[in-house]
C-alpha cells in the first residue's frame, strides 16, 4: 500500500472533523481540546437541541456547552448512543435538576463539570452508568441536603467539588460507594456540625477541605474511618471547642489547618493520636491558655503555629514532648512572659522562634538556649527591649552564632539599624546634657553618627580631664 493511500482516510476524517456542522446549524463547532483531542463546543443551545442531535460522536472525546439553557437533565437530554465522550462540560447552562439516568448514555464519561448552575437537587441515580467517572465538580449550585447513596454508582471517583453551595445537612450513606474518592472539598456551604460517622465511607480520602462553614462543633467520631486521610482545612469556621481525642481516628494526618475559629484554650489530649502529624496551623483563634498534656501525642510535629491569638504568657513546658519541633510561630500575641523553667524538657529539634509583635522587655534567653541548643533564628521585631538587656543579648547570640532577627527578612543589618535606634534613643532621653537634635529624615546614619559622637565626648573626657 502507497504512502498516500494509508494516510488518506485519516486526513479526511480530521477535514471532516473540523468543518462539518449539522445541515443549516453552527451552534456546534468541532477544533482541538486543550489535550489535543476532537472537542465540540456547543453555543446558546437548549435541551431541545441535544435532544434531536443527529451528529457522529464516535471519534469526539470532549464536549463543552457555553451559554446553554438546559434546565432539566433527563435520559433523554444526551440520548448519544456509540459515543466516546470523556469529558463533559456544562458550567453556567442554567441546569435545575438532574433526573435519574441523566448521563447513562456516557459510559466512557471521566470528567463531568457542572459547575455555576442552579442545582438544588440531585434524583436518585442520577449519576448511574458513570462507572469510569473520576472527576465531578457540583461547584456554585444551590444544593443544601445530600441525601442517602446519591454518589453510590461513582465507585472510581477520585476528586469530588461542592464549594459554594448552601449545604447544611449530609445524611448517614451520603457518600457511601465512594470507596476511591481522594479528594473533597466541600468549602462555602452551611454545615455547623461535623456529625458522627459523616465519612465513615471515605476510607481512601486522602485531602478533605471544609472551609468557611461556620462550624460549630464536631462530633468525637466524626473522622472515623478516616484512616489514610493525609490534610484536613477547617480554617474559618467557628470552632471554639475540641473534644478529647476528636482528632485520633486520623492516623495518616500529616497537616492539620484550624487557623481564624472561635479556639480559646487548648483542652487535654486535643491532638492526641496524630502520631505522624507534621504541620499544626492555629492562628487566628483566640487562645490563651494551653492546657497540661494539651499537644500530647505530637511526637513528629515540624511546625506549629500559634500567631494571632491572645496569649499574655507562654510557658516553655506547653511544648515538652515535641521530640521533631523546628518552627514555632507565637508573633503578633500580648506576651509579656516567656516562662522557662530549669526542669523543663530540653526542645533537642528546635531551630526558629518567632516572637515578634509582642510586649516583651526582657526573657531569660541564656536559659532558653540551655533548652533549645540546637536554635538557629529567634525573630524579636516590635517588642519592648531596654538598650541594656538587647546589647546583652545580642552579644550573647552572636557567641552562639544565633541569629537575632529585628525584622520578617532577618537582614543582619536590620539588626544592627535596631540597635542604634534603641541604645540612642534611650541615651538620648535619659541624658540631655548633650542636647543632640536630629532634624533629618532619614535617621539610621544620623543615630549612628550619634553613637559615634558619645563615644568621642566619652574619650576626650577621660583624655583631658
Amino acid at each position: 500500500m502507497s504512502i498516500m493511500a494509508r494516510w488518506f482516510p485519516p486526513m479526511v476524517l480530521m477535514f471532516v472533523l473540523q468543518t462539518t456542522t449539522p445541515e443549516n446549524d453552527d451552534a456546534c463547532q468541532v477544533g482541538l481540546s486543550a489535550l489535543k483531542w476532537p472537542q465540540l463546543t456547543c453555543t446558546n443551545v437548549d435541551s431541545r437541541y441535544f435532544e434531536n442531535f443527529g451528529r457522529p460522536l464516535n471519534r469526539t472525546h470532549w464536549i463543552k456547552c457555553v451559554r446553554c439553557a438546559i434546565g432539566i437533565v433527563d435520559e433523554k437530554t444526551f440520548h448519544f448512543p456509540k459515543n466516546n465522550i470523556s469529558f463533559l462540560e456544562l458550567q453556567e447552562s442554567q441546569i435545575l435538576t438532574l433526573r435519574k439516568f441523566a448521563f447513562s448514555s456516557f459510559f466512557l464519561l471521566k470528567l463531568l463539570n457542572l459547575r455555576g448552575n442552579r442545582i438544588d437537587y440531585l434524583e436518585p441515580k442520577c449519576f448511574a452508568g458513570l462507572k469510569r467517572l473520576m472527576h465531578l465538580d457540583l461547584s456554585s449550585n444551590f444544593l443544601k441536603i445530600l441525601t442517602n447513596n446519591i454518589f453510590s454508582e461513582l465507585g472510581n471517583l477520585d476528586i469530588l467539588n461542592l464549594n459554594r453551595n448552601q449545604i447544611f445537612y449530609t445524611q448517614p450513606y451520603a457518600f457511601a460507594g465512594l470507596m476511591n474518592l481522594k479528594y473533597l472539598y466541600l468549602n462555602h456551604n452551611d454545615l455547623k456540625k461535623l456529625e458522627d460517622k459523616m465519612f465513615n465511607h471515605l476510607t481512601n480520602l486522602k485531602i478533605l477541605y471544609i472551609e468557611h462553614n461556620g462550624i460549630v462543633e464536631i462530633h468525637q467520631n466524626a473522622f472515623l474511618n478516616l484512616r489514610n486521610l493525609n490534610y484536613l482545612y477547617l480554617n474559618n469556621n467557628s470552632i471554639s471547642f475540641l473534644v478529647q481525642y476528636n482528632f485520633k481516628p486520623l492516623t495518616s494526618l500529616v497537616g492539620l489547618q484550624l487557623r481564624s475559629n472561635d479556639l480559646k484554650e487548648i483542652q487535654v489530649s486535643s491532638f492526641n493520636g496524630l502520631k505522624h502529624l507534621k504541620s499544626l496551623y492555629l492562628g487566628g483563634n483566640k487562645i490563651s491558655a494551653v492546657k497540661p498534656y494539651g499537644f500530647i501525642g505530637l511526637d513528629s510535629l515540624v511546625i506549629l503555629d500559634l500567631i494571632r491569638n491572645n496569649f499574655s504568657s507562654i510557658d516553655f513546658s506547653y511544648f515538652d514532648k515535641m521530640k521533631s519541633l523546628y518552627i514555632l510561630w507565637l508573633n503578633e500575641n500580648s506576651i509579656s512572659e516567656f516562662k522557662i523553667s530549669s526542669k523543663d524538657e530540653v526542645q533537642i529539634s528546635l531551630g526558629v522562634i518567632d516572637l515578634s509583635l509582642n510586649n516583651l522587655s526582657n526573657f531569660n534567653y541564656s536559659l532558653l538556649y540551655s533548652k533549645i541548643p540546637k536554635i538557629k533564628e529567634i525573630v524579636l521585631a516590635n517588642n519592648s527591649f531596654s538598650c541594656d538587656f538587647f546589647t546583652n543579648m545580642y552579644s550573647f547570640t552572636e557567641e552562639k552564632n544565633i541569629s537575632l532577627c529585628m525584622s520578617a527578612t532577618c537582614n543582619y543589618n536590620d539588626t544592627n539599624s535596631y540597635y542604634d535606634t534603641v541604645c540612642s534613643e534611650q541615651f538620648m532621653t535619659t541624658d540631655n546634657s548633650l542636647n543632640v537634635t536630629d532634624f533629618s529624615t532619614d535617621s539610621a546614619p544620623i543615630l549612628s553618627i550619634t553613637r559615634l559622637y558619645i563615644f568621642l565626648y566619652t574619650f576626650y573626657s577621660i583624655l583631658f580631664c
